[in-house]
């Protein structure tokens, strides 16, 4: 509830400081109370604990992104047999705490924008004068009251209301920006934590077949045709390679960690996460890509926003500069004479006229043109970078998988042959293992860097954005802005 408007009537002059006391109080009883709301850390820790990815909001809100994003092949939200980087996508943008922060923090800019343009509260005036000396007769007071309601005939509210409205949206492209950034950096995660996991089984595939390897080299020391020294170094390399392990666990523990931080998900919470390292770029062709970035980056649609809002402030800091008219009305008594009273008031602007406010607006103007400027070129340069480590990326796995793995996995089938021969060479067998190791390890990492590079790649054109289904009939073209998920 708002504050009430205060009125006044004609009244005696012996009742006009009654009056207005009486009209200040029942206008107060209008305004809106304070009420506390204490922090309930229990309640916090609560609804965290309790969270999780199957709520029905999340899946809701997952179909609705399918739709709004055009995505054809999804296959339904379903975390209970696992969850998916696409799924996890979702669970993010609802629950992730920086997302939600963002969010609570652009309704602030909403309230502003639904309260504007308000006109001022009127404001009552009362005059007393008592004449001490003279003809003052039976009744020496002469009282008089105002009200003062002022016309916004400058402009300035409609303006002030567009600035609100523009920064609204602003705001609303910033937290999309948000939420677009935040799914990327997820999906580079994601790949980080798989990458590690396949890297973790890999060494352990390696530590079995070297415990092998370590056994038969001791059987050889004991019979004599190995030398103690020889020995050794498949016992250090095996208990290398344990500890490298026992690295690589933890370090897999610690991204999975971070992903249920970044889902915003309490670490105890049931889940299993789906590993994929394997992430496609949506295009590779550099028109697209160029195309995509200048119609669907967040981030730039951000700063163009950004660029309206100091449209409109500088219209406002403009409209400022005429002024607004002030009447007066009123009723008041003079030695028992009933009077009306009328007041205008209206500035001249002859000598301030908002000069400052219009002078700064006007630069404030020319920074965010200078900062969508400035964001463009760095976006551009970005996206030839993310390009050129894509390309890259793509030709190491390729020629990885193509020549490194089947070169190795030729050499370990050659060592087994010949020691199926009887002749075996431990340190040969030793080598070989190690190789093909390396060319496993290699190979998941070429999978992961070609996919971080498509993540960027993804991150700097923005999200997709589905082609709307041909009208029936002409339909006047609109303007939407690149808004929060959640807002859409």
């Amino acid at each position: 509830m708002r504050c009430g408007t205060l009125g006044l009537s004609a009244l005696p002059a012996s009742a006009v400081l009654t009056a207005l006391m009486a009209g200040t109080l029942s206008g107060l009883t209008g305004c809106q109370s304070y009420e506390r709301k204490p922090l309930d850390l229990g309640a916090t820790r609560s609804a965290w604990l309790t969270r999780s990815p199957g709520d029905p909001s999340i899946r809701e809100f997952a179909a609705t992104l399918d739709r709004a994003e055009g995505d054809s092949k999804a296959q339904g939200f379903d975390p209970s047999d696992g969850l998916s980087l696409a799924e996890a996508e979702a669970v993010t943008l609802v629950f992730n705490p920086d997302l939600r922060q963002a969010r609570l923090e652009a309704n602030v800019t909403r309230a502003t924008a639904a309260h504007a343009g308000l006109w001022q509260d009127p404001v009552l005036g009362v005059d007393l004068e008592r004449i001490v000396s003279g003809a003052g007769g039976a009744n020496p007071w002469v009282a008089g009251s105002t009200i003062g309601i002022t016309i916004p005939i400058s402009g300035r509210l409609e303006a002030e209301k567009a600035r609100a409205g523009a920064d609204l949206a602003a705001e609303l492209d910033r937290v999309a920006a948000k939420e677009w950034a935040t799914r990327s950096a997820l999906r580079e995660l994601w790949v980080e934590w798989s990458a590690a996991r396949v890297r973790a089984e890999v060494a352990e595939e390696l530590i079995a077949r070297l415990r092998d390897v370590a056994s038969l080299a001791d059987r050889q020391e004991q019979a004599g045709s190995m030398t103690r020294v020889d020995a050794r170094l498949f016992r250090v390399e095996l208990a290398g390679r344990e500890a490298d392990l026992i690295a690589a666990t933890a370090r897999v523990k610690e991204l999975e960690l971070q992903l249920r931080a970044m889902l915003g998900l309490a670490p105890q919470t049931a889940l299993t996460l789906v590993p994929t390292v394997t992430f496609a770029a949506r295009t590779t062709s550099i028109d697209e890509l160029r195309s995509l970035l200048d119609s669907s980056n967040p981030e730039l649609a951000a700063v163009r926003a950004e660029y309206e809002v100091a449209e409109q402030s500088l219209r406002t800091e403009v409209r400022k500069q005429y002024p607004d008219l002030t009447i007066g009305p009123g009723y008041g008594t003079d030695q028992g004479d009933k009077r009306v009273l009328l007041g205008l008031s209206l500035p001249i602007p002859l000598w301030n006229r908002n000069q400052q406010g219009v002078a700064q607006a006007s630069a404030q103007r020319e920074v965010a043109r200078g900062r969508f400027e400035t964001t463009y070129e760095h976006l551009s340069s970005k996206l030839a970078i993310a390009l050129t480590r894509f390309e890259a990326g793509k030709a190491q796995r390729a020629l990885v998988e193509s020549s490194v793995v089947p070169l190795a996995d030729e050499q370990e089938a050659d060592v087994r042959r010949v020691a199926a021969l009887g002749r075996v060479d431990p340190l040969l067998l030793l080598e070989s293992l190690k190789t093909q190791y390396a060319a496993k390890v290699r190979l998941v990492e070429a999978k992961a860097s070609e996919s971080i590079g498509a993540v960027r790649l993804d991150e700097l054109i923005g999200p997709p954005i589905p082609k709307p289904p041909q009208p029936t009939a002409p339909a006047s073209p609109t303007t939407t802005p690149a808004h929060s998920a959640i807002e859409r």
